[in-house]
């Protein structure tokens, strides 16, 4: 069996296209941008799937990283930005070949493999998490920082992150970063492996001469490790007692009159996150987690692709790019209110 085989860089596109045993690998290759994905890089996986789906050679597919600090940043936002201000419907292009792309990978036949060894952001978080086995070191940090700059979780959130009822909502509308153990107790990873252990881990799965998921998952289980405790797990109590209400006001209100002296300098922190952030991104962003509960994957994909393309013309992303990337004041001036939006949306989720 030839065990080595070349490696394709293309600079076009930040991929590394390579082949090892029975494993096809797809390294991004982005380092100065945190591996944010540009369409050519979303492009040129999409067209990788589609050229190793009938190639028996390949029997499983590996995304990582070529950056030593995060798998993926999550989405190219300063693409997006340019191409509407533009006037070009580039950014519509964007959003229909990532939620493409994260349909390939979700549905593909073969196991889908990534390993996770830094930030894991944005769209990065829902690149990983289309794919069907999950193995992250301690170093990763994992979040949706869209409310951040304005905008919702998309690329899947409104589905993976309801899941998790009023901790989706925390990390939703806060943006809040998590360890891979936090990432391991909420279940949307499946192994922790140490960082200095997976060049040694993907050695084993491609000397494999045959690879199915089963035999996969067994070699992983040979090098997983009990990560460090999740600081999570102690806050869930008090994450459901401010995040349940149905509202961002209640939300705010809630933490803002937290009693509980070892509970209060946790509350006064996130709150603060909170008025920081968007209104009409917080809320929009509150009412897909709590809608996103009762429908399908397929439904979440759909709502979120919908409201994309109105919110560049009447959401917040524009001014929150600006003000975070291009002009880098940090000062976003948000729309204070704007009933145009609230109802397209609540037209949207109640359909």
């Amino acid at each position: 069996m030839n065990h080595e085989n070349s490696h394709e860089k293309n600079h076009e596109n930040n991929l590394i296209i390579h082949t090892q045993g029975a494993l096809g690998i797809i390294t991004l290759d982005r380092p100065s941008h945190l591996n944010a994905l540009s369409l050519e890089m979303i492009q040129g996986i999409q067209a990788q799937f589609e050229a190793w789906a009938d190639q028996p050679n390949v029997q499983a597919i590996l995304i990582n990283s070529n950056s030593p600090k995060a798998f993926s940043a999550g989405g190219d936002i300063r693409y997006l930005y340019d191409a509407y201000k533009n006037n070009t419907s580039n950014y519509r292009d964007y959003f229909v070949a990532e939620y493409k792309m994260l349909s390939t990978i979700r549905q593909y036949p073969k196991p889908v493999l990534t390993f996770l060894d830094g930030y894991v952001l944005g769209g990065g978080f829902g690149l990983a998490q289309a794919c069907h086995i999950l193995v992250s070191s301690e170093k990763s940090r994992f979040a949706m920082p869209e409310t951040a700059i304005g905008f919702f979780p998309d690329v899947g959130a409104t589905h993976f992150l309801s899941r998790l009822d009023d901790i989706g909502v925390y990390f939703a509308i806060t943006g809040e970063q998590m360890s891979s153990s936090d990432a391991l107790y909420l279940d949307l990873i499946d192994y922790h492996v140490p960082s200095e252990r997976l060049a040694e881990l993907l050695e084993a799965i491609s000397y494999k001469p045959e690879l199915d998921q089963l035999q996969i998952e067994q070699i992983i289980s040979r090098f997983i490790t009990d990560p460090a405790s999740s600081d999570l797990r102690a806050l869930t109590a008090v994450i459901h007692q401010h995040f349940s209400p149905a509202t961002i006001e209640e939300i705010e209100s809630s933490l803002a009159k937290e009693q509980d002296p070892l509970h209060q300098a946790w509350t006064e922190k996130i709150l603060n996150v909170l008025q920081q952030r968007s209104s009409i991104a917080k809320q929009t962003s509150l009412k897909l987690q709590h809608v996103g509960r009762s429908l399908s994957l397929e439904q979440c994909m759909q709502l979120e692709r919908n409201l994309q393309d109105i919110w560049f013309e009447h959401g917040d992303l524009m001014e929150g790019v600006r003000a975070l990337l291009i002009d880098k004041d940090k000062q976003p001036k948000w729309q204070s209110h704007n009933p145009t939006l609230i109802k397209i949306i609540d037209d949207l989720t109640a359909a």
